[in-house]
């Protein structure tokens, strides 16, 4: 059974093993639930092209750049003011 110790930072480093069983890739992105005390579950997102996500997420209406832009910057303003 392959153990990882949790490190100061909360960093935990996958046995290579694990990593390989699970097909875990560098850059991969892991999804982590807890599931009860103690216990993990963790599962690797999929890895999406720009067309995928294009695909899954299509834009339905025109885009304003401007405004749009004006909107995020507002809503990030205000985020980092709740900091």
């Amino acid at each position: 059974m392959p153990l990882a110790r949790v490190l100061a930072r909360g960093q935990v480093t996958l046995p290579r093993d694990v990593r390989r069983g699970a097909q875990i890739k560098p850059g991969d992105i892991l999804n982590i639930e807890v599931v009860g005390p103690g216990r993990l579950r963790f599962t690797v997102l999929p890895r999406l092209s720009p067309r995928d996500l294009r695909d899954r997420y299509p834009i339905e209406r025109p885009i304003d750049e401007a405004a749009d832009r004006e909107a995020w910057q507002a809503f990030a303003a205000v985020a980092a003011l709740k900091g």
